[in-house]
């Protein structure tokens, strides 16, 4: 979470570093296993990157992407749509 006062710095160095691997997914498998959370990061329903998380990591995650999105949605005044929402609309 953004909670550091040098979280702006520490962002914008990491976006400027380019030995910093930039990932892009447009989709994503989760499993849970006794230790941690994995998230197999997908492009185009082909694998791109694994990540693996602690659940407090995981849980911290998932509540500040939320928050993120929630506060994109207030502003914009759009909904945004989940996957399965998407394929339901569309007949998929």
């Amino acid at each position: 979470m953004n909670e550091s006062p040098d979280f702006n710095k520490i962002f914008e160095e990491a976006m400027q570093d380019f030995d910093v691997p930039k990932i892009y997914s447009n989709g994503f498998i989760s499993g849970l296993s006794q230790n941690d959370v994995t998230i197999l990061l997908q492009l185009n329903s082909k694998p791109a990157a694994v990540m693996n998380l602690s659940y407090t990591t995981a849980k911290t995650l998932s509540v500040t992407l939320a928050k993120l999105i929630k506060d994109l949605e207030e502003k914009t005044g759009n909904i945004i749509m989940v996957t399965q929402d998407v394929k339901k609309a569309m007949g998929m």
